[in-house]
């Protein structure tokens, strides 16, 4: 059964996990959007759709480690698909029991022409199966979860501030059986959007200042398992229930600016904060709850090409603000405020053997281990 969980320390994982370049991820990802970034870009604005491009990549980072892209200047796919098994065998006691898991992800963008405007259609999904038997008692316990959300994204210019339009779609299940006999079932339809509005002044490639804003709901599948409150907190069993953008409030604003300090090469400092706010209620206390969370975030990063090598690296300074309030019919029953300050840091190596080939690595855990460090190759047509 899925228990409901409050996230201390909420992190804002973006629309869509596979959206963000290894260039972005090395210099941090407080600069998604922030800093140029064709590939990055990309995912926010489809209307820039214009190289041939056929690439994989590997990140330790992520529960689908291995990505695969490919465009045109009409079509283009960016897909991770990853399955997982497990099987255990105890040995013959009392009690002798089986156990069998398997998990399947997946996510896809597809970037399609439609008439004169191109469209990103996204998929990001999540199927699970758990089951125990024990073969003394001929007792069977089995628990299958599905989480799928579909969306669909366009933008469009209006002066110089590019327009970034989402709408989403999410279907979540959790089933329990005992015996074959369904003990829990629960089915959550979401409905949810959001608009952006995004501005980057460049006067030269390693002289620009950007911005951002956006606001709406959560529209990935990532964001909802990020929320505070679980979505299934204030539901009863055996309920069927269709949510409007989850009802929380996401909203995302970022700013930065980069100097140049060689040929090719810039250092670029930002201010970016994520804020959520979700309303809901505790069904097995029957009380209100409410969420506010909010972090700042100060990011420094560094470009510096050497030859055909580029260096990367960011950091970042994050405060944190965590407002997590319980009430009942006699009033506020429990407030829990968190402060928090800590830091993260980035590091990747770019490099461009010829024009058509570019090879980028990053690592934002320990340098010196080699298992901490991603991969992505990328080749132009």
């Amino acid at each position: 059964m899925k228990q409901c969980a409050m996230c201390m320390f909420f992190t804002i994982v973006f629309a869509n996990a596979i959206e963000v370049s290894s260039r972005i991820k090395a210099l941090g990802t407080d600069f998604a959007w922030l800093i140029p970034d064709y590939q990055t870009d990309l995912f926010r604005n489809p209307q820039i759709l214009c190289e041939k491009t056929l690439g994989i990549g590997y990140d330790n980072n992520t529960y689908t480690p291995l990505s695969f892209t490919g465009s045109s200047r009409r079509f283009g796919i960016l897909a991770r698909y990853w399955f997982e098994y497990d099987y255990e065998l105890d040995r013959p006691y009392p009690g002798w029991q089986s156990t069998e898991e398997y998990s399947f992800y997946f996510q896809d963008l597809w970037m399609v022409k439609i008439k004169d405007d191109i469209w990103n259609l996204y998929n990001d999904g999540f199927i699970s199966r758990y089951e125990i038997d024990n073969w003394q008692t001929h007792n069977n316990y089995l628990q299958k979860d599905l989480e799928y959300f579909i969306g669909a994204q366009t933008s469009f210019f209006i002066g110089k501030i590019n327009i970034d339009f989402k709408v989403a779609a999410g279907f979540y299940e959790t089933i329990e059986q005992y015996n074959l006999i369904d003990s829990y079932n629960q089915r959550i339809g979401i409905a949810s959007g959001r608009i952006g509005l995004y501005y980057t002044g460049i006067s030269q490639t390693n002289r620009f200042t950007s911005f951002y804003l956006t606001i709406g709901g959560p529209i990935s599948r990532a964001e909802i398992n990020s929320l505070p409150y679980s979505i299934y907190r204030d539901i009863e069993r055996q309920e069927r229930q269709l949510k409007y953008f989850a009802h929380a409030f996401i909203s995302s604003a970022g700013w930065a600016k980069a100097w140049p300090i060689a040929n090719k090469s810039f250092v670029a400092v930002g201010l970016a904060d994520n804020f959520i706010y979700q309303p809901t209620h505790d069904y097995y206390t029957d009380n209100d709850l409410e969420a506010i969370v909010n972090r700042l975030r100060v990011p420094i990063a560094v470009e510096y090409l050497i030859n055909k090598v580029y260096l990367r690296f960011g950091t970042s300074f994050i405060y944190d603000f965590n407002r997590l309030r319980e009430s009942n019919s006699y009033g506020l029953a429990q407030e829990d405020i968190i402060h928090a300050l800590s830091y993260k840091y980035s590091f990747g190596i770019g490099w461009k053997p010829v024009d058509d080939l570019s090879i980028d690595i990053y690592n934002n855990e320990l340098i010196y281990r080699l298992s901490d460090w991603s991969i992505y190759i990328n080749y132009y047509f």
